[in-house]
């Protein structure tokens, strides 16, 4: 019998191990899409995670009959909203599961906000697309390019957009603050290019990869024409939210005999020499619970893999690679507002229609100040009926081991909070209940290392024999979701295709 949502099978007894044939340390989407996939094919799967929900920080939570996404809850996998969405089709398709989710416009729309102190109201630019083509037309304005620089702005967007899959592998280990000076000679085109990038959630752009703008530019191009994949909300009819993508894999792994044991912290992998051989785990009043498997999957960013590893079997490379990368951790605060309607812009006098996500740049220097949007304009259950939901959300980038300084942080929030009053006439009037939100558990709140100039890792590590690292930081061409997916789906297939073999062999 499948399990309530929310709350899925616990152990009755600690004093023998749990059998089975994948233990799996994750019960976010990555491990989630493994599961289904290899439970749907006959082995007996072992979910295990600390959050009391499948989905962990990469789903949504039920507020009020609203359900919030944005990684402001338990977890350690990745969030977003609006999502590419390829493997994760793949995935559904090959776990026999159905996963409704429903083509949306990823529009982007510039707003250029006072800074604090400032009289006078913002700009709110047009609305474009995430193309070359959209950005080319928001140089001037949003991006703040000076005239004269406009035809080596487009140039230098030209050389990120049109690249290949080899041009893009050799510049992901080059920042842009590095690639810029070397192949555009114009410094006034440099400042506009990373203007540009911050419009993607990217705090910091001059250090981000040039491969991967080059690699985010030709995802969006793929997305636009719906040749690779398209940008999507999950639409399930029983959860709202990123919840609608974890919920049909929790399910096809429940139906098929597979157990997720969830209020239980993974703490190591067990291994004979080189061999996982599977999992322990903490529980209630740590109370200690063992999982023997043949097959052993990772299904978290690959900083929180290594420290289930014993030491000796984490190479100086993998630990230096994936120190890298979550040096470029994310963490923020935002504002959350459940509405009886949607607002009045003041500049026109309209009701709000626009879908899309707001971004705010702050004063002459266009300082990244996150963004807001209205998910309930295409998300069904994002709100109850007749009632629409409003999220604002500012990430702060951190290094690695750094924690995040909240009054800091909240004077941002209050001064976005501010600005998108002003925006409209009649917000309050709307408003039936609001709160802030505060992250306070980097690093993974949404991919801020998806922007590090680092090759990541494959799903195998080296000297670890029958263990797979299903997560989302595993080098691919794929969005941070949808990375997931993929790296879930890959680890699945590793592992029947070895089972295969192992069958052939001995038959």
């Amino acid at each position: 019998m499948t399990a309530e949502v929310g709350r899925r099978a616990t152990p009755e007894d600690y004093s023998a191990p749990l059998e089975c044939d994948v233990a799996i340390a994750g019960a976010e989407l990555a491990g989630l899409v493994a599961g289904a996939v290899l439970a749907k094919r006959g082995l007996r799967v072992v979910l295990v995670d600390e959050p009391p929900v499948v989905g962990g920080r990469g789903g949504a939570i039920e507020h009020r009959g609203y359900w919030l996404d944005g990684g402001h809850r338990a977890g350690r996998d990745v969030t977003d909203l609006m999502f590419p969405w390829q493997h994760g089709g793949e995935a559904a398709r090959e776990a026999g599961v159905e996963v409704q989710v429903r083509a949306v416009r990823s529009g982007l729309r510039i707003h250029l906000v006072p800074e604090p102190g400032e009289r006078g109201p913002g700009t709110l630019l047009d609305a474009t697309d995430w193309t070359p083509e959209g950005f080319a037309r928001l140089a001037t304005d949003a991006f703040a390019c000076p005239p004269e620089a406009l035809p080596d702005f487009l140039a230098a967007l030209d050389l990120l957009s049109n690249t290949s899959a080899e041009q893009q592998a050799a510049a992901i280990e080059v920042p842009l603050g590095e690639w810029l000076p070397a192949r555009v000679p114009n410094p006034a085109a440099h400042v506009p290019i990373l203007n540009m990038i911050k419009a993607t959630f990217s705090e910091r752009p001059e250090r981000a990869s040039a491969g991967r703008v080059m690699k985010l530019l030709d995802l969006q191009v793929a997305s636009a024409r719906h040749d690779r994949q398209f940008t999507g909300l999950a639409d399930d009819p029983a959860v709202g939210g990123v919840q609608g993508l974890m919920e049909p894999f929790a399910r096809g792994i429940e139906e098929r005999g597979g157990r997720i044991v969830l209020d239980h912290r993974p703490v190591a992998v067990e291994f004979d020499a080189d061999r996982a051989t599977g999992l322990i785990a903490t529980g209630p009043a740590h109370l200690t619970l063992r999982i023997r498997a043949r097959h052993t999957i990772a299904a978290y960013p690959i900083w929180s893999v290594l420290p289930l590893l014993p030491p000796e079997r984490v190479s100086p490379g993998l630990r230096d690679m994936a120190d890298r990368l979550e040096d470029f951790a994310t963490t923020g605060v935002g504002w959350v507002a459940g509405l009886t309607r949607m607002p009045r812009r003041r500049d026109s006098g309209e009701i709000e229609a626009y879908a899309g996500w707001n971004r705010m740049l702050v004063g002459a220097e266009r300082v990244f100040s996150g963004g807001f949007h209205f998910p309930s304009l295409d998300s069904r259950r994002a709100a109850p009926d007749g009632r629409h939901l409003l999220s604002c959300f500012i990430l702060h980038w951190v290094r690695r081991g750094e924690r995040p300084h909240w009054p800091s942080l909240d004077r941002k929030l209050q001064h976005a909070k501010a600005y998108v009053h002003s925006v409209y006439s009649d917000l309050d009037e709307c408003i039936e209940w609001q709160s802030d939100r505060f992250v306070s558990d980097p690093p993974a709140v949404a991919a801020g290392w998806y922007w590090a100039p680092v090759k990541r890792h494959g799903i195998r590590i080296p000297g670890c024999r029958n263990l797979y690292v299903a997560s989302s930081t595993i080098e691919g061409d794929v969005g941070t979701v949808d990375g997931s997916a993929y790296a879930g789906l890959e680890s699945a297939r590793a592992i029947l295709e070895e089972s295969r073999e192992r069958t052939t062999g001995d038959g």
